[in-house]
């Protein structure tokens, strides 16, 4: 029987600048350019790449909580999680992370961080969007990130609900979208991808898959790239 990661509800892991500096290779990223992160969640990105200068915009649906209710179930989801992760250690390459330990206090301190920025900026950086429903306009952003959320839940989400958003993310992002992971739970590629890459809907982009510096999740170290105009 495959292993995978068993997870019953969508968990509140953060994630921080430095895991999407190399998830998704910003080298090339302008600070002028308007990111969104796409289904962001707690992660302190969206806090460390502003005070970086970057203009980054966070969208989820768990912004429409309060910070104390979002942190209590951070601390829970947090210990859960690792608890599920130490079965399966062998799913995982351990460079970034060397153990449970450090991956644990990585994923604290991007919660820990997240919050801390949610509570000043709540009403300008963080906004409430349940994908594919929101409120953003026509090419307002000109990069859309997408992490640990599509391809990722290829078995809690159908293909046609996949396409959905991303068909969203394309009306509201005027460059580029970058997804990563494209594997999925069972640390394998998800099959939506090749699915994804000959759908005839999406003819008119340029889409790539395009490997990474960074693998936490095994066969976990490309992303997919769909560039709207050139």
């Amino acid at each position: 029987m495959n292993k995978k990661l068993q997870l019953n509800d969508f968990v509140l892991i953060g994630r921080t600048f430095e895991e999407y500096y190399k998830m998704f290779d910003l080298k090339d990223f302008s600070k002028s350019e308007r990111i969104l992160d796409v289904a962001s969640g707690v992660s302190s990105f969206c806090a460390e790449a502003n005070a970086k200068g970057y203009n980054v915009t966070a969208a989820d649906r768990v912004y429409a909580f309060n910070p104390e209710e979002i942190e209590e179930k951070c601390a829970k989801d947090l210990e859960e999680t690792m608890e599920k992760v130490s079965t399966i250690k062998e799913l995982y390459k351990w460079n970034f992370f060397k153990d449970i330990e450090q991956l644990k206090s990585h994923r604290e301190r991007a919660y820990r961080g997240f919050i801390k920025d949610f509570k000043l900026h709540k009403e300008d950086r963080y906004i409430s969007s349940e994908f594919p429903s929101n409120n953003f306009k026509g090419n307002q952003f000109d990069i859309s990130l997408i992490s640990h959320f599509l391809f990722l839940y290829d078995e809690h989400m159908s293909y046609e609900f996949h396409k959905q958003i991303i068909n969203e993310i394309i009306r509201i992002t005027k460059k580029e979208i970058r997804i990563f992971p494209i594997a999925n739970l069972k640390a394998q590629r998800s099959p939506f991808i090749e699915k994804f890459m000959k759908d005839k809907a999406f003819n008119n982009y340029e889409i790539n898959i395009v490997k990474v510096n960074y693998e936490f999740i095994k066969a976990g170290n490309e992303m997919l790239v769909v560039k709207i105009k050139q």
